[in-house]
């Protein structure tokens, strides 16, 4: 699949994770936006060329989830993301040491 005929889209989780990141990144004073735009660049660069060359995320299919692939950042952030056709969808985005089910439960209880 070449990337250039690959549409990206993130859904409002993958947004609230940024924003999350974003958040948290400034607490420690650090400037956000290089570190985002380097994560989203190595994201769309390498699953754009190869969308199925990532593992599927294994904390998921512990809990019987297998549709979700999980791309690592050299920066230390992880990108769950789904493949349809020609449309990659970014799901969650997160530090590696930060939990998924943590993460899904906050997002259910939040309004």
């Amino acid at each position: 699949m070449e990337q250039s005929s690959v549409v990206f889209e993130y859904t409002f989780t993958a947004k609230f994770c940024i924003e999350h990141i974003v958040s948290f990144l400034r607490n420690a004073d650090v400037e956000p936006r290089p570190i985002i735009e380097e994560l989203l660049t190595q994201f769309e660069s390498r699953v754009g060329q190869f969308p199925l060359g990532s593992q599927i995320c294994p904390e998921l299919v512990k809990i019987g989830c297998a549709k979700y692939r999980e791309f690592n950042s050299a920066g230390g952030y992880r990108v769950l993301y789904s493949v349809e056709e020609h449309c990659i969808t970014a799901h969650a985005i997160l530090s590696q040491r930060q939990d998924i089910k943590q993460l899904l439960f906050k997002r259910l209880i939040q309004p």
